[in-house]
């Protein structure tokens, strides 16, 4: 038998103003994490998320951070691009997709990344996914070796068996930067 533990729950404008009884945990649905509370603070102690989070910072600020950029792509026609970028000098661990609202129009579509560097343009070719389903709720992560990008790169799905006519693709880019010390 399982049980369920449900916390206080609230948006970010109220919990702002909010005490909160020592020890208390609240969970701030605007900004999906949890505060602690020690009875007196209003607004708690926020929780930090991992993304927000510098690993292993030297002495003059060198740092390692690691983040997750995602969107909603809707898709239609031979392919769509997304609007967010594999960032410039980060090591990419995987592009990963979910089908949100079924893809019609194709049998399947690759997922590849594209980058202008030095004035010419290259795609990897299905680097992070081909002929991945297209019923919603399917899933793929495209795990890479981790790669090291040089230049911003777009993600393109490319339709199979036909252009898109229809449907939404999550899209989330898993990468590392690194940040150079500072003096």
């Amino acid at each position: 038998m399982s049980i369920q533990v449900k916390r206080r729950r609230d948006a970010a404008s109220f919990l702002s103003t909010f005490t909160g009884a020592a020890g208390e945990l609240l969970v701030d649905t605007t900004n999906s994490r949890v505060q602690v509370h020690d009875g007196s603070t209003p607004g708690g102690f926020p929780a930090a998320k991992l993304s927000e989070v510098p690993c292993a910072p030297s002495p003059h600020a060198a740092n390692i951070q690691f983040g997750v950029l995602e969107e909603l792509v809707t898709v239609s026609g031979a392919s769509a691009v997304s609007t967010i970028q594999i960032p410039n000098r980060a090591i990419v661990f995987a592009v990963s997709v979910r089908v949100v609202a079924a893809v019609t129009g194709a049998t399947s579509y690759n997922v590849d990344a594209t980058t202008t560097y030095n004035g010419s343009v290259g795609a990897t070719g299905g680097q992070f996914g081909a002929n991945l389903g297209i019923s919603a709720g399917s899933i793929n992560s495209g795990v890479v070796g981790p790669t090291a990008w040089y230049a911003p790169s777009t993600i393109t799905l490319t339709a199979n068996g036909g252009g898109f006519t229809g449907g939404q693709v999550r899209v989330a880019i898993q990468y590392a930067l690194f940040g150079a010390p500072t003096s």
